[in-house]
């Protein structure tokens, strides 16, 4: 939580810096003039990041659909931040993120996501001596707490590898990972899985984030929200909260960036914030808030709302059977569900969206089991 200044100038103190919590370190921060947003371009609306001295545009590009000319082009229409994770497509889009950066790559900040032992490799195939932000990848609320995490950040950033500071994604037990994330004062943004269920159900954390300076950079925010006409929307439903900072989102075209960057410069009418409320209601059934509740109350510990995400977004939603099929056979095979859950149905008792649980992992153990 510290200004771009004073990240520049820190190098020999990282490890320290690194370990502070938030407090300790804005204590230490010295006012500064406001830095120059980078590539700031008019039409495109930029937020800073906590107390720092960076903003991000609205608008963050990466995920699983993400495509080049995209980039290209939104790029050269203010984006600023994009993020990447080294298994999305097969590391399909890890290089085609290294293609754009070739000609792009002082005008963005790159998040990279996980904590990588092999970081080099991630930094060769993007064309990059560092990365700004590490992301790094927790799904309970304990793990977040892990002390190798600061102690990572800091040796990256001792090495020039990580420029900036840290952020936590997450879609596991999200409410009690994303608080615990804001409470430890290590990670400068929180990348939370921010659909319709879940901008309610976070609604006391992302309160907590602004008060402690936390950004809050939204993924998988279009879950379930079919129509361009309403995810623009959504956008602006998403925006209108000053917790958000950036809405990260993979697009398939041009079109669709022009309809977000459009968006971005209207309000939230109040047509649209009820049809939004309406779409939410009808289609709660349908959209996993991964709150985890149903693994809680799974007596034998099934990784439900993993394999939920694997049928309904990354193969349902974003067609990419790749993804959907390798995050799958990372769950150990007697934490997927097998037809004895059909006797048990405790999950679908505890899921707060009433969501048919039991019949979507037989679908999941349909698409994925045989490859496994």
């Amino acid at each position: 939580m510290i200004n771009r200044r004073t990240f520049i100038t820190s190098s020999v103190a990282g490890t320290a810096a690194a370990a502070m919590t938030t407090s300790e370190v804005n204590e230490k921060r010295t006012p500064a003039a406001p830095a120059r947003i980078l590539n700031q371009q008019a039409g495109m609306k930029y937020r800073r990041l906590g107390n720092t001295d960076i903003q991000f545009s609205e608008i963050s590009l990466g995920g699983l659909g993400a495509d080049e000319s995209v980039h290209f082009y939104g790029i050269d229409h203010g984006v600023n931040l994009v993020h990447i994770a080294w298994g999305y497509l097969g590391g399909q889009t890890i290089q085609m993120l290294g293609r754009v950066l070739k000609t792009r790559r002082d005008q963005v900040y790159v998040a990279l996501k996980d904590d990588y032992k092999g970081i080099d490799e991630a930094l060769q195939v993007l064309g990059t001596d560092h990365v700004d932000f590490l992301m790094f990848n927790r799904h309970k609320a304990d793990a977040v707490k892990d002390p190798t995490i600061p102690e990572t950040l800091a040796k990256f950033r001792q090495q020039g590898k990580v420029r900036f500071g840290a952020g936590l994604t997450t879609h596991g037990d999200i409410k009690n990972t994303v608080g615990a994330g804001i409470d430890t004062g290590v990670f400068s943004m929180v990348m939370p899985t921010l659909n319709q269920p879940n901008l309610e159900l976070l609604d006391v954390e992302l309160r907590r984030a602004r008060e402690k300076n936390v950004g809050i950079m939204a993924m998988k925010s279009m879950f379930g929200v079919k129509g361009l006409d309403l995810q623009t929307a959504y956008l602006k439903k998403l925006l209108s909260n000053p917790a958000v900072t950036t809405v990260n989102k993979g697009m398939g075209s041009i079109e669709m960036f022009d309809a977000f960057l459009k968006a971005i410069n209207e309000p939230l009418t109040a047509a649209e914030d009820r049809l939004l409320y309406r779409h939410a209601q009808f289609n709660r059934a349908n959209n996993c808030m991964m709150c985890d509740e149903c693994r809680s109350a799974c007596p034998r510990g099934m990784e439900i709302s993993t394999i939920l995400r694997c049928r309904d977004y990354y193969y349902g939603q974003v067609n990419d059977l790749e993804t959907a099929r390798s995050t799958w056979q990372e769950v150990a095979a007697n934490r997927r569900s097998d037809a004895s859950c059909a006797d048990c149905r405790l999950c679908e008792a505890a899921c707060p969206n009433g969501i048919h649980i039991v019949e979507r992992l037989a679908l999941a153990r349909q698409t994925f089991g045989a490859a496994a």
